[in-house]
């Protein structure tokens, strides 16, 4: 839920632009029409001079189609949304039906400007629908079986990870090995002094590079260099300190609090696995199918038109380099 949370920090405005327009895509699509009841529970949600503008279908098929336009939350249904953020998309939408209600009053169908602007619309709408359906025919013919998810799992399940395991990491920087050499001298005694120690001493630069696993950076201030990395995981007796080079640096470092990393198992994240795997699929047999289009059809494309005008042609540069030669120009002539 924290997805949706942050989301409602972005402006309504571009909210309901996406909720009008049609979805930029199918892959993962729900079926807007699941989420709503029948008509005999319907509920009128907004109503303007007595006249029903939003209904509750309305209002779900307007928010489906937000949400399964944007990437960030295909595959979501309205009700995963908080009801907070569903009141901000609802009062949007008051908005626009305020607006239309006036539209409506003024005839504004009927300027010629609009007219204009609607048949260039329809005209985009039905472009965009074509390829929607294209695509959705090929997405819904792909089926993955256990047996591909479940190797997708195997090969890739350092990708879904649950908590990142490492170890915590501490550095302070020297300009020089002897002060380096110095000062991991004076933690190795007292390791848990190692923080105070090394904001005491001023020829060092202390730094909290937080839990560094191997893949992931530090996250404390900052990301962590390989070298300080590779070092901190490597350290069998916990904690430590190390001495290492990075660039014209050495870094003190000291690593401990090491944990595992905790990773999701195949059975709690299977239908994200599935939809992964089938829009990868989906993928690969559109540029299949568009290479055969190719085939199928005469293409023709003006190549001239994308040359850049400002730059002189090939031969043009040639010929300049040739006429400051006495010798070149005449062969050229």
């Amino acid at each position: 839920m924290k997805r949706m949370t942050s989301y409602a920090c972005q402006g309504c405005a571009l909210v309901v632009a996406l909720a009008v327009l049609p979805g930029c895509g199918w892959f993962g699509k729900k079926d807007a029409a699941k989420d709503v009841k029948g008509s005999g529970s319907e509920q009128t949600l907004c109503s303007i001079d007595n006249k029903p503008v939003i209904k509750e279908s309305d209002f779900n098929n307007s928010l489906n189609q937000m949400l399964q336009a944007n990437p960030y939350f295909r595959g979501a249904g309205a009700d995963s949304l908080p009801m907070q953020i569903k009141r901000r998309f609802f009062d949007e939408l008051v908005k626009q039906e305020l607006i239309i209600a006036e539209a409506d009053k003024t005839n504004i169908e009927k300027d010629p400007e609009f007219q204009k602007s609607l048949e260039e619309m329809v005209k985009l709408v039905k472009r965009s629908l074509k390829v929607q359906f294209f695509e959705k025919k090929v997405f819904e013919g792909i089926k993955v079986s256990d047996s591909d998810s479940k190797k997708y799992f195997e090969e890739n399940k350092e990708r879904y990870m649950k908590a990142a395991g490492g170890v915590l990491v501490a550095g302070a920087s020297f300009a020089n090995d002897a002060d380096a050499q110095a000062f991991m001298h004076s933690t190795k005694t007292s390791v848990d002094e190692f923080e105070k120690l090394a904001k005491a001493n001023k020829k060092a630069t202390f730094k909290d590079f937080g839990r560094v696993s191997k893949g992931a950076q530090g996250m404390g201030f900052g990301m962590t260099p390989a070298p300080v990395k590779e070092a901190a995981l490597a350290m069998h007796k916990l904690p430590g300190v190390e001495k290492v080079k990075v660039g014209k640096e050495i870094w003190v470092i000291k690593a401990w609090d090491k944990k595992d990393s905790v990773y999701y198992e195949y059975s709690e994240i299977k239908p994200q696995l599935e939809m992964v795997i089938k829009n990868n699929q989906a993928r690969d047999v559109l540029e299949k199918l568009l290479k055969d289009l190719r085939e199928k059809f005469k293409v023709v494309v003006n190549e001239d038109f994308f040359k850049d005008a400002t730059k002189p042609a090939e031969g043009d540069v040639k010929v300049e380099a040739k006429a400051a030669q006495p010798a070149a120009t005449t062969a050229v002539a």
